[in-house]
């Protein structure tokens, strides 16, 4: 009965697939590159939430007509612009997905959609709402359904995992591919390609004693993980039923801001904030916070010392206070770890800070992280590897917030660019987007507008590997 359900909700949606108007104008852009330098970008007009997919050439033009190609329409008053997606197919073209959050409909949908490199809508799909999507490395997209927060009736703790390839099939069937998992679990999942069109999953799930509702009594914590097959087969993790066990924390230690990425060899690698609480300490140094990596290899083994490597951030510096780790693969099976740091210095506010682990879990830079840049109290970072070791990081800068800067760290974890990196903007920006260029550099969206939620105007830039701005001083304006 639960498939039939939903497999009816994915046909009914599908053909749903083109909304009509609505009100507002909550806005968001994506991009991605196309692998020669140019990009496409995908973004939801101020006027009536239209939706289009703009490919730009690699010296900075738009390629598809003033606007793009127009895709459908979502409501501009559910703030969609962060639930947009955009992926390359591999084939020139690109995957895009968006949400409708009509008021109308008894619960939100997801689209899909490919278009090629002429920019011709090749297929769409619509599903009931998805919790994640990532690339399948492919061509293809990978969803997961999360049956708790399905209003249809569902009643089902597991995560469903659907494959949607380039040609718009379900080499996992419209059933998909069942995960069970624990009875308390949380908002963590994290999945990751595994190079082969198949992913890994990890998850936290915390655990509460026996007949202790949530809250009442103190959650232990444990990681789990999963890898899936492109052909919908588990390849380690069955045998528990529930998943491989990665690690059962301590009940003095919780974790938080789960992060994963393939590191290129079919296994995953994942970082976490975690927090040690001490009792027997002297009051106010009971909790030390940290940043710890692990990685899980393509058969299924744990590679790091049983808890992960921790940075031990705050025993290199006693007043670091490491919070939000986020990460990309090194291209050499290990991986760059930034995170946002409260401390503060002379020169700003916060800061962002970074390490590097190589394959076997050695930290390469030196302890308590390199310091990336001095930004805004909320600097909203992102990472992408640069290629060649390195990466490079967005984040706002100083006081106000409203200035977009990138930098450039090398592969010993040297800042490449002028102090303080590359201006982007300084006007004022609600949300931002980076992607690799494919040639080292980087090609970065923004939107600028009266709030975080309500951007009017969406721009994209395309800096160098060596920092410098190559589509004009301010950009390229996608919604003239």
């Amino acid at each position: 009965m639960k498939t039939s359900i939903f497999i009816l909700a994915v046909m009914l949606f599908g053909l749903l697939l083109t909304g009509c108007p609505h009100n507002g104008s909550s806005y968001g852009v994506r991009v991605i590159s196309d692998g020669s330098g140019g990009a496409f970008a995908f973004y939801q007009d101020k006027s009536g939430g239209s939706l289009y997919v703009q490919k730009i050439s690699a010296d900075g033009k738009l390629l598809w007509g003033e606007k793009g190609v127009l895709l459908g329409e979502s409501d501009g008053k559910a703030y969609s612009y962060s639930m947009l997606n955009i992926f390359s197919d591999n084939s020139g073209g690109a995957i895009v997905a968006w949400p409708d959050l009509a008021e109308k409909q008894f619960r939100p949908a997801s689209h899909l959609a490919r278009v090629d490199a002429e920019g011709d809508i090749l297929w769409q799909r619509g599903f009931i709402y998805f919790e994640q999507i990532i690339s399948d490395s492919s061509g293809g997209v990978i969803l997961a359904f999360d049956y708790n927060t399905d209003i249809s009736g569902i009643d089902n703790k597991d995560l469903l995992l659907v494959r949607v390839d380039a040609q718009g099939d379900y080499p996992w069937s419209l059933q998909g591919v069942s995960v069970p998992r624990g009875e308390y679990k949380d908002s963590t999942l994290q999945m990751a390609p595994d190079g082969s069109g198949g992913m890994v999953a990890v998850w936290k799930e915390s655990h509460y004693p026996a007949g202790a509702a949530p809250g009442e009594a103190k959650a232990a914590d444990s990681l789990f993980a999963r890898r899936i097959s492109a052909d919908g087969k588990f390849l380690w993790g069955e045998e528990s039923g529930a998943g491989m066990k990665v690690l059962d924390f301590p009940k003095n230690i919780w974790i938080d801001s789960l992060k994963a990425v393939e590191d290129s060899d079919g296994g995953v690698i994942m970082t976490w904030f975690q927090v040690t609480e001490d009792p027997t300490a002297e009051a106010g140094h009971r909790q030390t916070w940290d940043v710890v990596v692990q990685k899980i290899d393509a058969d299924g083994n744990i590679l790091r010392q049983p808890g992960g490597t921790p940075f031990e951030i705050t025993k290199a510096d006693p007043i670091a206070a490491p919070m939000e780790p986020s990460l990309a693969g090194d291209g050499a099976g290990g991986a760059i770890v930034i995170w946002r740091d409260m401390r503060r210095d002379a020169d700003g506010e916060a800061s962002i800070y970074a390490q590097r682990a190589d394959e076997h879990g050695n930290l390469l830079w030196q302890a308590g992280g390199v310091k990336v840049a001095s930004t805004s109290l909320n600097p909203r970072p992102m990472i992408v590897s640069d290629g060649a070791g390195g990466a490079i990081v967005s984040y706002s800068f100083q006081e106000d917030g409203k200035m977009l800067h990138v930098q450039k760290l090398d592969s010993s974890g040297r800042t490449a660019w002028q102090e303080n990196g590359v201006s982007i903007t300084e006007s004022g920006f609600s949300s931002h987007y980076i992607s690799s260029d494919g040639q080292g550099g980087i090609v970065i969206s923004w939107g600028i507008g009266k709030g975080t939620f309500s951007p009017e105007k969406a721009y994209l830039q395309r800096v160098s590997a060596d920092g410098r701005l190559l589509w004009g001083e301010n950009g390229i304006r996608l919604n003239n």
